[in-house]
């Protein structure tokens, strides 16, 4: 059999090509001819809220810690050997009660020195004074010698002050921590020797979104719970300061209630804080789920005819469940509760009563 020139071979496989070509998009018009078909979204079945006004007791949550007026960690204010402790660990100790004491026998040799020093000068000073009332000596004498007795009294107040220095006396009442250096322990200004804190009054600190910010005042009470305590004590503490201003990142303002109960509660310790800031009447109040976060705000379906509407809100306080509704919806109107991952605008609805 007579083999077929290439050339033949190669117009045959660009026919065939072409004539599959022409097939495969004459089959595609006929598909796209054909009239579309509208497709029919299958209802979603939701529960519903229908929106009504009520009373609520507008009860904020927030997390706070216990704070004390009064904390020092005591450091001493010169260098030197310790000579004696005072305290023990762990007691309560009164304002100006001498806890630590630093080796100061240079000190006081310094002090016994000067003070003779003085008293000499003194004498000198008025064997001057009465040879100046009968011009036996000048002016500038005596003014030397005064100069002299001014000066030694100086240094008598610096070796003093110097004194005090080695004797470390607690600032304040308190109960003293841990003690860190022991008798014949050489310190430095940098040395901690122990902490000392005020147990009695202590202050709740806490933080409220800026929208509470003309809500929360002076002397209002808030309640508390620690987790060191039984979960069902609650204590009481008053506000008594407010910071004035909110903070940028967190938008949310600062606040200290003072706590001065019996109950023993340790400082930095982590609390459950809640606020009853008044009572609300008349306020437009629904579950908490019915309000959809957005990039411009929040927004609610509301059902209208079976079909669902998207409706921008503006929303008010919150408590554990529901939320305020201020701006947006209308007493009467029907919310979709739940499904709301598959509720679109204009989806058609099959209204469920919430459980």
């Amino acid at each position: 059999m007579k083999k077929l020139p290439n050339w033949i071979i190669i117009l045959l496989v660009v026919a065939l090509l072409i004539g599959s070509k022409f097939l495969f998009f004459a089959k595609k018009d006929e598909k796209s001819g054909a009239p579309n078909k509208p497709k029919t979204q299958a209802p979603v079945a939701v529960n519903y809220h229908v929106a009504q006004l009520g009373d609520y007791s507008n009860n904020v949550f927030a997390a706070g810690k216990v704070g004390a007026f009064n904390q020092v960690d005591l450091l001493p204010e010169m260098n030197g050997k310790v000579v004696s402790i005072n305290f023990n660990e762990g007691e309560t100790v009164a304002k100006g009660a001498l806890l630590l004491e630093l080796n100061n026998e240079d000190l006081k040799s310094q002090q016994q020195k000067n003070l003779l020093q003085t008293e000499l000068a003194e004498k000198k000073l008025n064997r001057l004074k009465k040879l100046l009332d009968i011009k036996g000596v000048s002016q500038e004498e005596y003014d030397m010698q005064l100069n002299e007795v001014e000066s030694l009294k100086s240094d008598q107040q610096f070796l003093a002050a110097q004194l005090r220095k080695t004797r470390i006396t607690a600032p304040f009442d308190g109960v003293i921590g841990l003690r860190n250096v022991s008798v014949g322990a050489f310190v430095n200004a940098s040395t901690p020797i122990a902490s000392l804190v005020q147990m009695k009054p202590l202050y709740v600190e806490f933080s409220l979104p800026e929208k509470y910010s003309q809500i929360i005042n002076k002397g209002n009470e808030i309640s508390f719970l620690s987790e060191g305590t039984e979960s069902s004590e609650k204590f009481t503490a008053k506000v008594y300061a407010i910071e004035p201003r909110v903070d940028e990142t967190t938008k949310s303002i600062k606040i200290r209630a003072m706590y001065n109960g019996d109950k023993h509660l340790y400082p930095g310790s982590f609390v459950k804080v809640f606020a009853n800031l008044g009572n609300s009447v008349n306020a437009l109040m629904v579950p908490t789920q019915c309000v959809i976060p957005t990039l411009k705000g929040q927004k609610v379906f509301v059902v209208k005819s079976g079909i669902a509407a998207e409706v921008p809100v503006k929303t008010g306080v919150r408590t554990d469940q529901k939320i305020q509704i201020i701006e947006g919806i209308q007493p009467g109107d029907t919310l979709v509760s739940t499904g709301l991952l598959s509720v679109k605008k204009d989806s058609k609805l099959i209204l469920k009563p919430s459980r």
